[in-house]
C-alpha cells in the first residue's frame, strides 16, 4: 500500500466516517423516501383502484426499512464511511427501481424518484461515488424502458394520460420537497462550518502572531537578565559611595526602584514560563486573590489608586498567571487614562465570574488611540479565549471606560 500513495489516500478516505450530523440528515431523507413510496402505493391502490402485487411491494418496503435500520445501527456504533453510504444509496435506487418495475416501468411518473438517491449522493459523497451512482441510476432507468410489468388501471386512455400528467406533477412536488429540505439544511450546515473554519483560521493566525511575540519577549527577558543584574549591582555601589550626597541620593534611589520594578517584571515572566501548560493552581478565595493582584499592581504603579469591591458570595478558584497578566494590563490602561479614579468590581454573573475595571478617563476613542505597542488587549483576549472567557470594552454613561472580563465557572482561577 505504501508504494501507491494515491491508492492509500483513497482507501483511507473510504474508511473515514461521515460527520454524524450529515449521517442523521441522510437517514431522515431516506426515511422520508420510504414514506413517499408508501404514499404512492396507497394512492395507486385506493384512489386509482390499480391492480398491484401488494405482497411483493410490501416486501420491498420492508427491505427498504430494514436497510435504513442497518444504516441507523451502523451510525450508532461509530459511523458510516462514504463507501458504505454509497452502497446504501445504490440499494435505495435498486429498491425504487424494483417498485417501479412492478408498477408500470418507465411509464410510471414516479420513476423520477430514482433521482433522489443520486441527489443525496451528490451533496454528501465524494465525486467518484457520485459518478458511480449516476451510471447506476442511468442503467436502472434504461432497463426499466424495456423490462417492466404493466400497471392495470380501470380507466379510459384519456383519463390514464391525465393521471400520468398529474402523477408527474405530484412526483415533481415530492422530489422538490425532499431535495429542498435536505439541501437547505445541508447548505446551512456548510455555512456554519465555513464560519467555524474562518474563525479557526483567524484564531490560528492570531495565535501564531502572539506566539512569535511571546518568543521574542522570552528572548528579550533572557537577554536583559544579566545586564539588569549588573545595573543593580552598580547602583548599589553608587548608593553606598554617595550615601551622604543630597544631590545624587534621590535620583540613585529612583533608579534603584525602577531597576527593582524591571526585575519583578522579569521574575513574573520567568514564573509564567515555568508554569506554562499548568492550568490549575492552588485554590484560594477570589477576593483574596484579587486583593493580592491589585496590591502587587499598586507597587508597580505607586502614582495610581484603585478601589476594590468584591461580592461576598464569590467562591474559591484556582489561580492562573495568565489571568493576572490580563488584569495588570487592564489596570495599566485604566491608570494611563485616570490614575486617581480606578475601580475594580467583581461579582458572579450567570454562574461565572465578572470583573470590571472602570476609569474616569476620556473614553475608549481617546484611550485606544494613545501611543504604545497595541498588543496588550490582543494578548488579553487570547488568554481569555484559552480560559473560555471574553473581554468587552465599553464607554461609561457618565464618562470614562469600562473593561468587563467574563469567565465561566469551570475555567476561572
Amino acid at each position: 500500500m505504501t508504494r501507491f500513495p494515491v491508492l492509500a489516500r483513497l482507501f483511507a478516505a473510504s474508511r473515514e466516517a461521515l460527520p454524524r450530523e450529515a449521517q442523521v440528515r441522510l437517514l431522515l431523507m431516506r426515511a422520508a423516501l420510504v414514506l413517499g413510496e408508501l404514499l404512492f402505493i396507497l394512492l395507486a391502490w385506493i384512489i386509482l383502484h390499480a391492480r398491484l402485487p401488494l405482497a411483493a411491494l410490501g416486501t420491498l418496503l420492508l427491505l427498504h426499512l430494514l436497510l435504513d435500520g442497518v444504516a441507523w445501527a451502523r451510525m450508532r456504533s461509530g459511523g458510516t464511511p462514504p463507501l458504505e453510504v454509497a452502497l446504501h444509496l445504490a440499494s435505495d435506487a435498486g429498491l425504487i427501481a424494483a417498485l417501479v418495475f412492478l408498477t408500470g416501468g418507465f411509464a410510471n411518473p414516479f420513476i423520477s424518484l430514482l433521482l433522489v438517491p443520486l441527489i443525496l449522493a451528490a451533496v454528501t459523497l465524494p465525486t467518484r461515488y457520485v459518478w458511480a451512482m449516476a451510471f447506476w441510476v442511468g442503467g436502472l432507468y434504461t432497463l426499466l424502458m424495456d423490462h417492466y410489468r404493466q400497471l392495470a388501471l380501470q380507466v379510459s386512455a384519456e383519463v390514464a394520460v391525465d393521471l400520468h400528467l398529474r402523477g408527474m406533477w405530484l412526483n415533481f412536488l415530492l422530489t422538490a420537497v425532499l431535495v429542498a429540505s435536505f439541501a437547505g439544511r445541508l447548505a446551512a450546515a456548510l455555512r456554519r462550518r465555513d464560519a467555524q473554519l474562518a474563525d479557526a483560521r483567524e484564531a490560528r493566525l492570531r495565535d501564531e502572531q502572539l506566539f512569535a511575540l511571546g518568543v521574542q519577549a522570552a528572548a528579550a527577558a533572557h537577554d536583559l537578565a544579566t545586564p539588569l543584574a549588573s545595573l543593580r549591582l552598580t547602583l548599589d555601589d553608587l548608593r553606598r559611595d554617595y550615601a551622604g550626597d543630597d544631590e545624587l541620593e534621590a535620583p540613585l534611589t529612583l533608579l534603584a526602584e525602577q531597576s527593582a520594578r524591571m526585575q519583578q517584571v522579569l521574575a513574573r515572566l520567568g514564573d509564567a514560563a515555568r508554569a506554562r501548560g499548568a492550568r490549575d493552581g492552588p485554590r484560594e478565595p477570589t477576593g483574596a486573590w484579587l486583593a493580592r493582584v491589585v496590591e502587587h499592581w499598586g507597587l508597580l504603579r505607586p502614582e495610581a489608586q484603585a478601589r476594590l469591591e468584591v461580592a461576598a458570595d464569590l467562591p474559591a478558584r484556582s489561580h492562573d498567571s495568565g489571568l493576572e497578566a490580563v488584569l495588570l494590563t487592564l489596570l495599566n490602561n485604566a491608570a494611563d487614562a485616570s490614575p486617581a479614579a480606578i475601580a475594580v468590581h467583581a461579582r458572579q454573573e450567570a454562574g461565572g465570574l465578572l470583573i470590571e475595571v472602570l476609569d474616569r478617563g476620556p473614553g475608549l476613542a481617546a484611550e485606544t488611540g494613545k501611543s504604545g505597542w497595541g498588543v496588550g488587549l490582543d494578548l488579553a483576549r487570547a488568554t481569555l479565549a484559552r480560559l473560555g472567557g471574553d473581554l468587552e470594552l465599553a464607554d461609561r454613561p457618565d464618562g470614562g471606560a469600562c473593561a468587563r472580563l467574563r469567565l465561566p465557572a469551570e475555567a476561572t482561577p
